[in-house]
């Protein structure tokens, strides 16, 4: 399911000097679908994070939630639509759809979520289905459920 666009990143600097030797600094806001479908009942449930991340040279960079540089970049955009402007190389985005059909998942394949006993399932769609057999496109949708949950 192709993921609706969103406004364009909002650049609060250019990384120019202001005040003598203070940078300003630079901020990207990225989109999240955490859109999912309840298993049994097939209802879809709409929904979307908006996160904001300032850009940091990759020495200065902890790739947590907040910051981003051209080390994380790549894999951000797995599962974050940024839009322009766009400091980094884009990356072709992959889903989990996309790795059923290479091969690479099968459906049933049971997947852990590091530092917590939740199991979710990957089902022949392409979805990641948690215990509560809410089905999410989108793995850090479904890791944020977990971690919201």
């Amino acid at each position: 399911m192709p993921h609706a666009q969103f406004t364009a990143a909002r650049p609060y600097g250019t990384g120019s000097r202001m005040d003598g030797d203070t940078p300003m600094r630079t901020f990207l806001t990225a989109r999240l679908d955490e859109s999912y479908t309840h298993f049994v009942t097939g209802e879809r449930v709409t929904r979307e994070r908006r996160t904001t991340f300032e850009v940091k040279q990759p020495e200065n960079c902890d790739h947590d939630n907040s910051h981003i540089c051209a080390e994380c970049a790549p894999s951000w955009q797995h599962d974050y639509e940024f839009g322009e402007p766009f400091p980094f190389e884009r990356v072709q985005r992959v889903s989990v759809a996309d790795l059923l059909t290479a091969g690479k998942l099968t459906p049933g394949a049971r997947l852990e979520m590091k530092d917590t006993d939740i199991i979710a399932v990957i089902t022949d769609t392409g979805g990641i289905m948690l215990p509560d057999l809410r089905v999410f496109d989108n793995p850090s949708a479904a890791a944020h459920a977990v971690l919201e949950s």
